[in-house]
């Protein structure tokens, strides 16, 4: 006992470095370099750590007057007393007015040999890439936002970047193609925001996720053979893009497993006209998540029934339904015709139809998949209408284990149809 009293034991500090470097990195950058004061050993820790994260914590305890430039003095002092690589930096500050002041910053990370970098900066909208950032040849993830991507004439692309994510970032014609094809790792890429980007083609052989909202005269995976989770969620298309040859765009994706088309896109495909079945089948496809399908359209009905029948391994289906009861007489009578044909979805597990209203093309709808999916398991039916009980056991099933559950969007609360017509309140969700 005397001699733990007279010779007691830094615990912490005879950690290893790299669990010690480990313990810094989950904190806050301010909190890690604070731990220079516990003692001479941790005097110089902090300046090891390859991740530095500059955010707008910083600025609620380092700047007064809400004057930026004290922020960006900070950050070149924690960069100059920086010992070794910096691996990921991040940059997201929403007080920064011209994008000249972070230009000193990108060189410094150029030349240490940064991997992860990301530059999230709300206020600037629209500033213009220092050419240093073209010179991060070690890049592996970058993120952008509200910037343009402009590189000089001897850029010659990342040769080992993994995943390239933009928002509301601006190309000139032409450069976001050139881009994606010079990234030949390129295993993720994201485009958000109302940005227009003119015919979009997409050459990256390693590419395995791609997501857009935004806007597009037309796209062409014409070399993503490992493509397996695609996303177009655009809020508007080009009206004079190439519809009718659009349709087809999936042909190029041979490995592809989950698919989401927003309505916008969905109407630019459909231009050119819907046929029974795809050129093509989607073996792969196993989740599809279609936005604000409208019911009351043959065409956009039988664009869903296409890819359905064209997905022969399809598993999951979400549909966000909207209609009226108003002209809905061909829609009626198409499903009609679609219930009497050979098509059988056998390995479809899980729907779930939101925002349903309880008019009769979408319970036409549900009924028809109902009647056709042998092995369902789920049919999930979110409404925030009130529809009556006995509108849904009017829904008969093909499949014997089935469960039909409806879910009260306004009062969270949902009923279960199980094996058979008897609801009964389980809970609340």
């Amino acid at each position: 006992m005397k001699m733990a009293i007279s010779s007691p034991m830094d615990r912490i500090s005879s950690l290893p470095n790299e669990v010690i470097e480990s313990i810094l990195m989950l904190l806050p950058l301010r909190d890690a370099v604070r731990t220079s004061i516990l003692s001479r050993k941790w005097r110089y820790n902090w300046v090891k750590l390859p991740q530095l994260v500059f955010d707008d914590t910083l600025i609620e305890d380092s700047m007064e007057d809400d004057d930026p430039s004290e922020l960006l003095k900070i950050i070149f002092q924690v960069l100059l007393l920086h010992d070794g690589p910096i691996v990921k930096f991040t940059l997201s500050i929403s007080e920064l007015k011209s994008g000249y002041e972070i230009y000193p910053l990108i060189l410094l990370l150029s030349k240490n040999g940064i991997k992860e970098l990301t530059l999230d900066i709300s206020e600037l909208g629209g500033y213009r890439l220092p050419s240093s950032l073209f010179s991060c040849d070690q890049l592996r993830q970058l993120y952008l936002s509200n910037c343009t991507f402009d590189p000089p004439p001897t850029f010659s692309g990342f040769s080992r970047i993994i995943s390239l994510e933009f928002i509301l970032v601006d190309f000139p014609d032409g450069v976001l193609g050139r881009l994606v094809s010079s990234c030949p790792l390129l295993e993720r890429l994201k485009l958000e925001g109302p940005m227009y980007y003119d015919y979009l083609e997409i050459d990256a052989p390693n590419l395995k996720f791609f997501s857009s909202n935004a806007r597009f005269k037309s796209i062409d995976f014409q070399n993503a053979p490992l493509l397996a989770v695609v996303s177009i969620t655009s809020d508007d298309v080009d009206e004079e893009g190439k519809a009718s040859e659009m349709i087809n765009v999936f042909g190029c994706l041979p490995v592809i497993e989950t698919l989401q088309l927003g309505r916008r896109f969905v109407k630019f495909l459909i231009v050119g006209g819907v046929p029974e079945r795809l050129l093509f089948t989607l073996d792969l496809l196993k989740v599809l998540q279609l936005d604000e399908v409208y019911c009351g359209k043959i065409a956009e009905v039988s664009f869903v029934l296409c890819l359905i029948k064209s997905s022969p391994n399809l598993q999951k289906l979400e549909i966000e339904m909207f209609t009226s009861d108003d002209d809905a007489g061909p829609v009626l009578e198409f499903l009609e015709m679609q219930r009497y044909s050979d098509v059988s979805f056998n390995q479809l597990r899980e729907v779930k139809m939101q925002f349903y209203s309880g008019t009769r093309p979408e319970s036409k709808f549900i009924k028809f998949i109902l009647e056709k999916s042998p092995m369902l398991e789920t049919m999930l039916i979110e409404s925030s209408k009130k529809v009556l009980d006995r509108e849904f056991k009017r829904f008969r099933h093909i499949s014997p284990e089935v469960d039909i559950i409806r879910k009260d969007a306004d009062r969270n609360r949902v009923k279960y149809l199980a094996k058979g017509l008897h609801w009964s309140l389980t809970g609340e969700a």
